[in-house]
């Protein structure tokens, strides 16, 4: 798969990026091993892999090793941070304010075909878009309080990277070209710096064996009070007894101490609780305030591949059990959970509507419908909705038509989230937005940001969230976000304990 000049000379013709590749065989260092090596945790760096059920590993992983800038904001106004590409080249101009209106017009002007031969992401954006972008598409009133500590969006413009195919043992290392006139002198830096990144492999080694940890019993602090959320399941009762909403998701926050580092807590969170979409982001704010956003979501917010767009939704769930007899049981029980088939039936709908807004009109179909998917604590009822996209739509316009989630707001949308801001103590932040990449060749996966803890400081956040319906029990509700948010305490609880093996 090594770019020949000739082929970088033809896709400069048709594009603003081109990503010169060279592939090199490795079989003895992990991406997590490399992730580390290279990039030290630094802010503008990345991870992102995904295991399918049964914790088995799919065919890519992705090592971001350097950004050409990030979009992120301040204040509710979008900013570029530069850190090589200016945000007059980058946007033709001053960023626009609106974050969103800022992200249509960044992809506009470097949208580049991709070869369908390439990986899925090879250039592009990868990031994170919060729960708060949902007023710019939505008329709410005032947010309440965000305590995150962190912006509600930084998205990378992806320039050296790392793409593992765990299929043929080969790592492609790409590096993102902004085309000019001068393509000798393009091709010859571009050369160098695939030298410079393949030299920097011969180095790595796998990493340090550590021993596993004594205790891994989490203890974190809630932000809402035990009684004060069966209160608000409560209050949701009287919103759908009143004909405002079906569903209103109510969710809230674990806060725990994390002294490891956020390369560790990723490492036992894949270990505890693979899933289709893990995720290590090492950022920094406008401000300078370096945090990051570690995840293993299961679920996909929306996901668009050669003009297919693929939703699936996940709703009802059950803990595993302690034994396969046990497991067999509570999948039957879910399954046979009136309301729980209700309430994912709601959000089926919901999908299918939300994808008839930038599909091909009678393209938009079921293709799966109410199965069980197992995950390391917990199992899910799980559907999946398809479409094909209009024609002159981008994948920024299907984020528009599907976010937020169903699932992590309810129905009808615009009443729960007024609904969600007057139960819910403080802003969501990271949680319920999307992590994931915007190809700059058409094609994008936003994963859903649940499971997914946001380290800033000493401090690691994780937020979780019920689906309250007509008759929701508010102690079971609140028992399910617990279940929700114990793989990534769990995770942070035991990288915190992790000790190198031989002292």
């Amino acid at each position: 798969m090594t770019t020949t000049r000739a082929e970088f000379v033809a896709a400069a013709a048709a594009g603003p990026v081109v990503t010169v590749i060279r592939s090199v065989f490795v079989d003895s260092v992990s991406p997590v091993a490399l992730y580390s090596h290279i990039t030290e945790g630094r802010p503008g760096t990345f991870l992102l892999e995904s295991a399918e059920q049964g914790g088995i590993w799919s065919r890519y992983s992705f090592v971001g090793l350097s950004a050409w800038g990030c979009l992120t904001e301040r204040d509710n106004s979008s900013v570029w941070l530069d850190h090589g590409l200016s945000e007059e080249r980058a946007f033709g101009g001053a960023v626009p304010t609106a974050r969103l209106d800022a992200l249509d017009a960044l992809y506009a002007r470097w949208a580049s075909p991709a070869p369908t031969e390439l990986p899925p992401l090879t250039s592009g954006l990868v990031g994170y878009l919060g729960w708060d972008t949902v007023r710019e598409l939505e008329d709410l009133p005032d947010a309440p309080v965000d305590e995150s500590g962190v912006p509600a969006q930084s998205l990378l413009f992806v320039r050296d990277l790392l793409v593992f195919d765990h299929r043929t043992s080969l790592l492609h290392v790409a590096t993102a070209v902004l085309v000019t006139d001068d393509l000798d002198q393009l091709w010859e830096s571009a050369q160098s710096r695939l030298d410079s990144i393949t030299a920097s492999l011969r180095t790595a080694l796998p990493l340090a064996p550590l021993a596993p940890p004594e205790t891994t019993a989490p203890n974190p602090a809630l932000r809402t009070e035990h009684k004060k959320f069966l209160d608000s399941v409560l209050r949701g009762h009287h919103f759908i007894r009143d004909g405002d909403v079906f569903q209103v998701v109510i969710s809230q926050r674990f806060d725990t101490e994390v002294t490891a580092s956020s390369t560790d807590v990723y490492r036992m969170l894949r270990a505890l609780n693979p899933s289709p979409y893990m995720y290590l982001l090492n950022l920094e704010s406008a401000d300078g305030t370096r945090f990051a956003v570690v995840g293993s979501s299961p679920e996909a917010l929306v996901k668009v591949n050669n003009g297919r767009v693929f939703s699936h939704p996940i709703a009802g769930s059950r803990p595993r059990g302690e034994t396969p007899e046990h497991d067999a049981q509570f999948a039957e029980g879910l399954l046979a959970d009136a309301k729980e088939r209700a309430e994912h039936l709601m959000l089926v709908d919901l999908a299918r509507n939300d994808l008839s807004r930038v599909c091909t009109p009678g393209t938009v179909e079921v293709t799966e419908f109410m199965n069980v998917e197992r995950f390391s604590h917990i199992m899910h009822l799980v559907s999946s909705v398809e479409g094909d996209l209009a024609p002159g739509r981008t994948p920024i316009d299907v984020f528009r038509a599907t976010f937020p989630a169903g699932t992590l707001s309810g129905a009808p949308k615009p009443r729960a989230l007024e609904i969600i801001d007057e139960l819910e103590p403080a802003g969501r932040g990271v949680y319920g937005g999307v992590v994931g990449y915007i190809g700059f060749g058409g094609d994008s996966d936003l994963a859903i940001a649940i499971r997914t803890a946001v380290l800033v400081g000493t401090t690691a956040s994780v937020q979780s969230g019920a689906g309250i319906v007509a008759d929701s029990v508010p102690q079971s509700e609140y028992d399910e976000t617990v279940h929700k948010a114990a793989a990534p305490l769990r995770a942070i609880a035991a990288a915190n304990a992790l000790r190198p093996a031989l002292d």
